[in-house]
């Protein structure tokens, strides 16, 4: 439970976590379907916020938004783009999409101001930032399961090279 120790952790800002979570889930979308993403993307948020004592709370239903639409954006892009988008370029989109529907969600439910705006930076820049850091660590994982022998459809060798040049 990834999302557990990553509670555990200090925040960089009150809003802003690594994702550490959405590690399972982009390997789920590599290593199996879209339809086991999804259920992974579930089970995470749900046990999760049932660890951590937060589930039915705002808080839940930004991750449960945020993750989905992260999921959503990673699947249609691993479907059209790949391998043209490595992980890494996946993992950010996704980033992006899971702060965007969070911050849309925030708007529509909580603040239904301009104010809302004044985050978005921020929020891009720290999607940014953290879906690289995920999109390594998926595409370390990935390379660790295959030297163990597990049957991963995906070159690390184009996607390690499209990272650091």
């Amino acid at each position: 439970m990834l999302f557990v120790f990553e509670s555990l952790v200090p925040y960089p800002m009150p809003w802003m976590r690594l994702g550490l979570g959405n590690t399972a889930t982009l390997l789920a979308l590599f290593l199996f379907t879209p339809r086991e993403a999804l259920l992974v993307t579930l089970i995470r948020v749900v046990a999760g916020s049932l660890v951590v004592g937060r589930f039915f709370t705002p808080s839940f239903l930004l991750s449960l938004c945020g993750g989905l639409a992260s999921l959503g954006a990673m699947s249609l892009v691993h479907r059209l783009f790949y391998p043209q988008f490595s992980p890494v370029g996946i993992s950010i989109l996704g980033a992006l999409a899971h702060n965007l529907a969070q911050l849309t969600v925030v708007y529509l439910l909580w603040v239904k101001g301009a104010q809302i705006l004044f985050f978005l930076p921020m929020f891009l820049f720290s999607s940014v930032a953290t879906g690289f850091v995920i999109g390594v660590l998926t595409i370390l994982a990935l390379q660790k399961l295959r030297a163990f022998g597990f049957s991963v459809a995906f070159d690390h060798k184009d996607a390690v090279h499209s990272v650091w040049p």
